[in-house]
């Protein structure tokens, strides 16, 4: 006897159901394909999942000069609707967020606790099904696609089917990576059990499981250190050992691991060093959140060198930034670095080559077990990051449908109209902009009600130049001078130092271009002081570095402008952040200063949020903003699009302005909005010498917003915005405008 079989056929079908799994499954099912989205775990989202609840991090941590760079598309909708949400970061709020995205895909079909176990293939290079069975109803699945992507972070599938594969640390030599050690071997990046344990306002008394290690007899706590503010939960460095296969030996790594968070918790109550008289566990997570095992081999793999020198692909389909971030192999009881973070200078691009597999025609993989080295994989292994793949594979699984064709096909013939379709679904591939022949916005003539200075004149707040600082600000064209508002309590100099990024996704102070010392006065008021720069800038940025002078007092405006950034440079003492240029532990890091910014004025003024910027390509910032901003008012605001003759129109697509530059993270945030993205508009149509109103949107918290247009002809559209969700004016990156086919 067995369980009865049951035969399931779709277009495409995704082993495990983590955020990249999610947004390749959300990504095919919005453009027509049925899609199977297999889990072996209750729970949706991988190690972001109620079970385990580790950050969907991404380019923007872990880095200094990142900005703007967070991930938009599918992973950022669906962390946007949870910070809407959930803004206590409660793991099962996240879980019914990922329920509601997968079920409004009537495309999608999902399997949850289903273990795939096997492989069956038409010949040696394509898969015909995967099968598996499922916990608690008795039965099995035989899944039958045209496609398939293995998202099981094991790589599971891909092992299953013969495809290559690489565990462990190459070695140096065979990549020339700098990271890498000088012999190769078996080893990888720790896991990490999670807990979480909470004050439950009366005494609670721990007694030592026999199985748990007492930290007390071992010498461990004289390399690591249990967090004093935050004793009542896991910390990523909470790791058993990378130096045995994740794996093979899966069940006892999980035990090793017990034996750590028990022993930890005894520590903490017990040792009389914190404050958790009162605190019992409530959660320990029944797996570990596994970093590293299996690495699928495509046609191309990524290297330390791609990613430090931010090379150029022609199939890029995404973009990370994250850290090279190796961990201590020991994990806790290493007396080595808990990890050593090594900072970029910039966002690096993801080649659609890393994401199928070199040998079986119809693989692809997604998540963890993506096409790396080790020391690659570092930086790639963060869940936003993998999103990004995850998503251009979905999209790259509807054109191999689409065409009659493989993975690899799609590389040698469709990679253009691959990278279209992307950024049309607001994926980020840097450098690309948009060249769709079908959107109608790109012809059109644009007008808006107001346009947005590049200047912050009026101060709220003063602060002593005591940190050297850093000011990022866009410039186009002729730049004779910076002017910043400041005074000094007795004569003295402002040393400065003016650069420009060599990449225009770049925000670092790389190529000098001038400097310069000011002298100023004494003065008990503000005043403007010029910062010669006399440089002709293309289209990109520049960063000032302002010397350190605590005589000095600098004037600063409480709020943002697109683009520009003010930083300040501060000790690196106590943390593990290196150079990746001499991999050498960093004396100074650049911290970026939130909500505010120092006030400015250029000279001449730089018309960088002008309303043509909606129609030049770009939906985020690539070395200018390229978004059009307003005045500092919202209500009656507007932009408009028209064109010579009528047309019929099928939808309008919005990507409104979400603050790019804010980190959205699983700790709790005190607002549940972003306070750039409008809130509510009105959408009209010119009919003869008056206005129709098509659609009104209120209570929007979302960056891309699709406006139904069937049936509408018409020379021009109107956007009117009411109001935001807290910013005082109207930002837009990008509208597109289709038409009837």
């Amino acid at each position: 006897m067995e369980f009865k079989h049951y035969r399931i056929d779709k277009d495409l079908i995704i082993i495990g159901a983590g955020v990249p799994g999610i947004c390749a499954a959300i990504q095919a099912a919005r453009l027509g394909l049925s899609v199977a989205l297999i889990n072996n775990r209750g729970y949706l989202g991988g190690n972001s999942s109620a079970e385990i609840g580790v950050s969907v991090d991404g380019a923007d941590g872990a880095q200094e000069f990142n900005h703007y760079s967070r991930e938009a598309g599918i992973v950022d909708e669906l962390r946007i609707e949870d910070l809407y949400r959930n803004p206590q970061k409660n793991r099962y709020i996240w879980d019914t967020v990922l329920i509601d995205a997968v079920r409004k895909e009537p495309n999608i079909q999902v399997f949850l606790n289903t273990n795939i176990d096997k492989v069956e293939m038409n010949s040696n290079k394509e898969i015909q099904y995967v099968s598996g069975s499922q916990l608690g109803s008795e039965k099995r699945f035989d899944f039958y696609g045209h496609f398939f992507l293995d998202d099981t972070g094991d790589g599971t599938v891909g092992y299953l089917s013969g495809a290559e594969y690489r565990m462990g640390r190459e070695a140096k030599s065979e990549f020339n990576e700098r990271i890498a050690p000088d012999k190769a071997d078996d080893y990888v990046i720790p896991s990490t059990l999670t807990f979480h344990a909470a004050d439950t306002g009366k005494p609670i008394r721990y007694i030592r499981p026999d199985f748990a290690i007492d930290l007390t007899k071992t010498d461990v706590l004289k390399y690591r250190v249990i967090p004093k503010n935050e004793f009542w939960r896991f910390h990523w460095f909470y790791e058993a050992t990378g130096k045995i296969n994740q794996i093979e030996n899966s069940e006892e790594i999980i035990q090793m691991h017990r034996e750590l968070v028990y022993g930890i918790w005894d520590y903490v109550k017990n040792s009389g060093e914190y404050p958790s008289e009162q605190y019992d566990l409530i959660y320990v997570a029944p797996v570990p959140g596994k970093r590293e095992s299996r690495r699928l081999m495509g046609d191309y793999i990524l290297k330390e060198s791609d990613i430090v020198e931010q090379k150029d692909f022609e199939d890029t389909v995404g973009h990370g930034g994250w850290s090279i971030d190796l961990h201590a192999l020991d994990g806790f009881f290493s007396k080595d670095l808990v990890n050593e973070h090594i900072f970029l200078k910039g966002i690096y691009q993801i080649p659609y080559r890393t994401g199928y597999s070199r040998n079986i025609d119809n693989l692809f993989m997604a998540g963890r077990c993506m096409s790396t080295t080790h020391v690659a994989f570092g930086t790639t292994r963060v869940m936003a990051t993998l999103s990004t793949l995850g998503q251009a594979l979905g999209a790259a699984a509807y054109l191999c449908c689409k065409y009659d064709t493989t993975p690899r096909g799609v590389y040698k013939n469709h990679i253009k109209e691959l990278q279209q379709l992307l950024l049309k679904y607001d994926q980020y591939i840097v450098g690309v902009k948009n060249e769709d022949p079908k959107d109608m916005a790109r012809k059109a003539e644009v007008r808006a009600s107001s346009i947005r200075k590049c200047m912050m004149e009026e101060d709220e707040d003063v602060r002593a130049l005591d940190n050297t600082l850093g000011f990022i600000l866009p410039a186009d064209g002729l730049l004779e001078s910076v002017s910043l508002k400041l005074k000094a309590s007795a004569d003295t100099e402002l040393r400065y130092k003016v650069y420009e990024p060599v990449k225009k996704e770049n925000y670092n102070p790389e190529n000098k271009i001038a400097e310069g010392v000011i002298k100023v006065k004494s003065s008990e008021s503000f005043i403007w002081v010029d910062l010669p720069v006399n440089r002709s800038i293309d289209k990109n940025k520049i960063f000032i570095e302002i010397e350190a002078n605590p005589v000095i007092k600098v004037a600063y405006a409480n709020k943002n402008l697109t683009g520009v950034v003010t930083m300040e440079k501060v000790s690196n003492k106590g943390a593990t952040l290196v150079d990746i240029d001499t991999l050498k532990m960093k004396e100074f890091i650049w911290r970026t200063l939130k909500t505010t910014t120092l006030c400015f004025r250029t000279k001449p003024e730089q018309d960088v949020y002008k309303a043509e910027n909606i129609i030049n390509g770009y939906a985020r910032p690539y070395g200018l903003p390229n978004i059009w901003l307003s005045d500092d008012k919202v209500e009656g605001e507007f932009v408009s699009l028209s064109w010579p003759e009528k047309k019929s129109l099928s939808e309008i697509i919005l990507y409104l302005d979400s603050d790019l530059n804010h980190r959205i993270h699983f700790r709790p945030a005190d607002n549940n909005l972003i306070p750039e993205i409008v809130k509510d508009y009105n959408v009209y149509y010119k009919s003869g010498d008056s206005y129709t109103k098509l659609h009104e949107v209120r209570d929007n918290h979302h960056r891309v917003n699709r406006i139904d247009a069937k049936g509408v002809q018409t020379d021009e559209i109107k956007i009117e915005f009411l109001a935001t969700n807290g910013c005082p004016r109207v930002g837009l990156y990008e509208v597109r405008v289709y038409g009837m086919e």
